[in-house]
């Protein structure tokens, strides 16, 4: 049997996908190009925005215009919170909710070898029976990279931001055995990755669900559930460097701040979404923080490492947001000195407590906004890169693009190193291992640069 698999959404939606392809190849299936006629195509949807769902839609229609007799399962965030509509469509036999994950690759061969007609079924937990972590196994294999791995280390949020729909998908917080994430992390090291990236639906949240418990060492008392992770990983006797994809910035306070920072292996970087620079935006959207607490994160990060690398997300067009508003969140933007910026238009999620919100944002003041912050994030992270500029910094080598060898710093700078520069021109040889080079100029979404000296 061959399989295709399409993912949309985010770093969890991705290590996910690894998982349910690894359960394929125990069984013998053939992993093909999404682009290639298959037997079977999985969709690992999203649902963080209506945009995602239309992706959704029209990457099942694709699929099985590639083969019309091909088995298509949807599962992912936009299976959990719409599986009738889903199952609706014509083209969809199998529609798996989150949580049930692990049940695809058998479910897909009984389909496929049934040989009868193929009838759509829906398999999805209700929000109450998402109660403990789905065990998908050691997961070996990053696609994506083979220098930088996830490892996925739990599931589910308890925020309930009013613009989000994604804790209705997932669940409330679940969280990982410590062992088991660091088996994994010990493998793929054993594999040759270099970079082991801690992801979770909200990171910050690990372990702090009522009932988790686990044995500690000795000296692990007093150590939240993931800096205990940290310390455990960061122990390896390895050439290799600890990524966390995203915090939660109402967990991140001066103790955690002075505790995390000392881990050698850990990159100096945090994903700290902002979402708005406004109080009574922040308010709104139920963020449980406020400008200043969050610029104070910055500053105590910033006090450490004055290079600290800090990347977030802003949503404009949020219902009620005002020209001071907006403003408001630009101040943020310049005054953290972001590293990087992703903008979101505000997108209504039905279910959401934003959904339910008068005084909308019109969809021409929603896109000059976000436009206005796009231009200046870049402005802001070419301002942040030059403060680099100079610097002997380490990087990881991932892969050669237009003649240039790429990879990131350790405060995730994107680099573009001149494959010439390395010895007789064999650049791929450095592929997956560490470099030294020093920045010289913004180029492209990153920097040039040259191997230090």
């Amino acid at each position: 049997m061959k399989a295709a698999f399409h993912t949309l959404g985010c770093k969890v939606n991705q290590y996910e996908t690894e998982a349910i392809k690894e359960a394929f190849v125990s069984r013998g299936a053939e992993i093909v190009s999404e682009n290639e006629p298959a037997d079977v195509y999985v969709i690992n949807s999203c649902t963080v925005t209506n945009i995602a769902d239309r992706k959704s839609r029209q990457f099942i229609r694709r699929m099985k215009d590639l083969n019309p007799d091909s088995v298509i399962i949807v599962t992912g965030c936009y299976a959990q919170v719409a599986p009738d509509e889903l199952s609706s469509m014509p083209e969809v036999d199998l529609v798996i909710g989150n949580s049930l994950k692990t049940e695809i690759a058998g479910r897909a061969f009984e389909l496929y070898e049934s040989g009868t007609e193929k009838v759509a079924g829906s398999h999805v937990l209700g929000y109450d029976e998402l109660t403990s972590y789905e065990d998908m196994g050691i997961v070996t294999s990053d696609e994506s990279s083979m220098c930088r791995a996830y490892i996925k280390i739990e599931e589910g949020c308890n925020r309930f931001c009013s613009y989000c729909l994604i804790p209705y998908a997932r669940g409330r917080v679940r969280s990982r055995k410590p062992d088991d994430v660091v088996k994994e992390a010990a493998a793929l090291l054993d594999k040759g990755y270099k970079e082991i990236i801690l992801t979770g639906i909200n990171t910050a949240l690990y372990g702090t669900e009522p009932g988790f418990a686990f044995e500690r060492e000795d000296d692990e008392e007093g150590l939240s559930g993931l800096e205990v992770i940290i310390k455990r990983i960061d122990a390896f006797d390895r050439d290799f460097r600890i990524r966390l994809s995203s915090l939660e910035p109402t967990v991140v306070d001066r103790e955690n701040v002075e505790r995390l920072i000392k881990y050698e292996k850990l990159c100096h970087h945090l994903h700290l979404s902002v979402q708005s620079g406004s109080d009574s935006v922040l308010k709104s959207m139920n963020r449980h923080y406020s400008r200043e607490d969050y610029l104070e994160i910055v500053s105590m990060l910033r006090s450490r490492d004055p290079l600290y690398g800090i990347t977030t997300d802003v949503i404009v067009g949020f219902p009620g947001e005002t020209d001071r508003d907006f403003k408001d969140s630009l101040d943020v933007v310049k005054k953290a000195e972001f590293a990087r910026v992703h903008a979101f238009r505000y997108s209504p999620r039905k279910g959401t407590a934003g959904a339910k919100l008068k005084d909308r944002v019109d969809g021409e003041t929603s896109r000059m906004r976000a436009s206005e912050l796009e231009s200046l994030a870049t402005e802001v992270a070419r301002g942040f890169n030059e403060k680099n500029f100079g610097i002997t910094c380490r990087v990881l080598a991932e892969e050669e693009q237009d003649g240039y060898i790429t990879g990131y710093t350790d405060n995730y700078i994107k680099v573009y190193i001149d494959a010439r520069e390395f010895d007789g021109g064999n650049s791929g040889s450095r592929l997956g291992e560490f470099c030294n080079v020093q920045l010289i100029g913004n180029y492209k979404d990153g920097c040039s640069a040259v191997l230090a000296k």
